[in-house]
């Protein structure tokens, strides 16, 4: 609230002698309101705020709960990776020659060398 105060000065002429009775000095004081477009300002820029401050709140949540899917994502392709890793190397185990060899003695199947070619790639350096 704003306040004005008011002096007034009686107005003394030359040719009167100055008193004390007719120097008066009157002080008025005007309580002065906020208006209805001003609180209806003030009213908007709260409510502005309010809704400015919850929208960026339900990003954030929103971020929040893209990071955590990210990560769960993350998580995952990293199990996924590690499985296959791990038949690769299981492959890797059963494709050697060494097993293809011994499973075949096993069957009873014997190696002749006369049956074995040799291929070379060319072509490649």
């Amino acid at each position: 609230m704003v306040v004005e105060r008011y002096n007034e000065v009686q107005p003394t002429h030359k040719t009167t002698p100055r008193t004390d009775s007719q120097k008066k000095t009157r002080t008025r004081a005007k309580v002065v309101g906020i208006k209805r477009l001003e609180m209806a300002v003030y009213i908007g820029l709260v409510i502005l705020i309010a809704v400015a401050s919850v929208y960026v709140l339900s990003l954030k949540m929103e971020a929040h709960n893209y990071q955590k899917e990210m990560t769960e994502l993350e998580q995952s392709i990293s199990v996924k990776n590690g499985e296959i890793s791990e038949l690769q190397t299981e492959v890797t185990y059963l494709a050697s020659y060494d097993r293809i060899y011994e499973k075949a003695q096993e069957l009873g199947l014997d190696l002749n060398n006369s049956n074995v070619k040799v291929v070379e790639k060319y072509g490649q350096d």
